[in-house]
């Protein structure tokens, strides 16, 4: 058992240097490993397998997929060591789709969230309002990922040149990403206000709190669920709604569409969204041309455009 345990080791390292980061995997790799000794099974078999993946009891399907899918990576990965290694079938345990569909804002309701994140609801302080007011807008207009934001530094955000560092994003890469110079002038305005804030404390987060610390997740997910309540987008019974991350959603459908409006080819502008998005491959950024009803209304008339006999 300690070679598959080496194995294990070997391969995340392996995965890792490639820029994954595997962190569930992890977890998951070594509780099977463990399994794997308690059956003093010497290799891996699709039966064992799926019976780990099985083992913790959840109504939901994806995740006993997601389990499999681990051992099933590593198990291609380990059968160059031990060819008596059985790769457990695609289609076992398949990943259930999602219908999730994101919500895209309009442009009027992004105004909304925009102005009423500047309201001092509840007592809260200016700088506070401030604070999310800049988070919102900045999510809006780059389609940063909402760990991305929060995860910058002071040095990250260069408001001479108008250029965000984008640092060990989820796919353990760096990105640049130039901003327009309205959305540098709210930026520079946020960090004097950070400043006459901290009174001179150094704090590296360039977004902090009310306590001087950077903002987490989910209290930057709390406020805007509180805001999104007060506004009317969704109610306090809602188990879904708006979410922080639909604003990324909106701002890539909001480019292709603009593409639409004057004539541009969409498909030629997405390795640039998707490079600017931070997409590992072009596959997640084609996901917006045709998961949205929209776009796809848009791509039938330009296509119904291009094939019209002319008068």
């Amino acid at each position: 058992m300690s070679d598959l345990r080496q194995g294990i080791l070997e391969y995340l390292e392996l995965r890792r240097s490639l820029g994954f980061r595997l962190k569930k995997d992890e977890l998951y790799l070594r509780d099977f490993a463990d399994f794997m000794k308690r059956r003093r099974a010497p290799h891996i078999t699709a039966k064992l397998a799926v019976e780990w993946a099985r083992r913790p009891a959840s109504t939901n399907a994806n995740y006993h997929a997601g389990r499999l899918r681990a051992v099933r990576s590593f198990a291609r990965h380990h059968i160059q060591n031990d060819p008596r290694t059985e790769v457990p079938a695609a289609d076992l345990l398949p990943r259930q789709r999602s219908a999730f569909q994101p919500h895209i804002f309009s442009q009027e309701e992004i105004g909304r969230i925009l102005a009423g994140s500047l309201r001092q609801w509840g007592g809260a302080t200016r700088f506070y309002c401030l604070g999310r007011y800049t988070i919102y807008g900045l999510l809006s207009v780059t389609g940063m990922r909402v760990n991305e934001a929060l995860n910058l530094d002071v040095e990250d955000v260069d408001l001479e040149d108008g250029v965000l560092t984008i640092r060990n994003t989820k796919f353990g890469k760096s990105r640049l990403v130039p901003v327009h110079a309205t959305t540098l002038a709210v930026l520079r305005r946020y960090r004097h206000e950070r400043d006459t804030f901290l009174a001179g404390r150094i704090v590296n987060a360039f977004f902090v709190s009310t306590h001087s610390r950077r903002i987490t997740i989910h209290a930057l997910d709390r406020a805007f669920w509180r805001l999104t309540c007060r506004l009317g987008l969704r109610s306090r019974t809602d188990h879904v709604g708006p979410r922080l991350h639909d604003l990324r959603h909106t701002m890539a459908i909001e480019v292709l569409r603009r593409c639409y409006s004057v004539g541009a080819n969409p498909e030629r502008r997405l390795p640039a969204l998707s490079t600017y998005l931070g997409h590992s491959h072009l596959n997640f950024t084609y996901w917006y041309l045709h998961q949205n009803p929209g776009l796809m209304t848009e791509a039938m008339e330009r296509l119904q455009h291009r094939w019209e006999a002319p008068a």
